[in-house]
């Protein structure tokens, strides 16, 4: 059976009502929505009660969701679109109160700052990268944990945020020759820069 199919039967069972079927979807997507969800803030609680949310609307709504062969990409979908709206609401119920704005920015740096390898890059090296990961754009960034992190295909990043492929390429293609010239170093290659980035190709 391919992937596909396996992930369109799981589906189509979670909306029929299997328990089954739901833990399965929970334990094989819990720790990429999670890890996801901490490039958007770094409240793990609130995370944690988003991706709640999340699977407690999915099983409420039924045999009204509608049918993927990939549950990674709804998944991933579903859960950005919350993050943002919750964030945004947090961030408007922060300036009312004129209280600290919610932080609602992708970053990368936090988590591939803890995730390199010492032993494997020179410090130096190692600071000049995190340093021009840290100028990337924030579309940029998710783009590169999208693609890299979760193995999700050019053209499911293009349908996630609702652009044409060849913009995500062009993202993708500016950011990893931003982070080469900023590195300054003809020996630094993309396989260098995404090992460094903890990425697998």
């Amino acid at each position: 059976m391919s992937e596909a199919l396996k992930n369109r039967v799981i589906w189509d069972n979670f909306r029929e009502g299997s328990k089954e079927a739901l833990e399965i979807i929970y334990e094989e997507n819990y720790s990429s929505l999670f890890h996801y969800g901490m490039k958007f803030t770094p409240d793990e609680h609130e995370i944690k009660d988003i991706i709640q949310e999340l699977f407690v609307e999915l099983i409420n709504s039924g045999t009204k969701l509608s049918p993927t062969n990939n549950i990674r990409f709804y998944l991933l979908r579903a859960m950005r679109n919350k993050l943002i709206k919750h964030l945004q609401s947090a961030k408007l119920l922060a300036e009312n109160s004129t209280k600290n704005i919610v932080n609602t920015d992708f970053s990368l740096f936090e988590s591939v700052e803890n995730q390199l390898i010492q032993k494997e890059i020179e410090e130096a090296q190692r600071k000049s990268i995190l340093s021009s990961i840290n100028k990337l754009s924030q579309k940029q960034q998710e783009i590169i944990y999208l693609r890299f992190y979760n193995n999700m295909p050019y053209q499911e990043i293009a349908d996630l945020f609702e652009v044409k492929i060849q913009t995500v390429r062009n993202l993708m293609n500016r950011a990893i020759n931003s982070i080469r010239e900023d590195i300054e170093d003809d020996k630094i290659n993309k396989g260098l820069i995404l090992f460094a980035l903890n990425l697998s190709i």
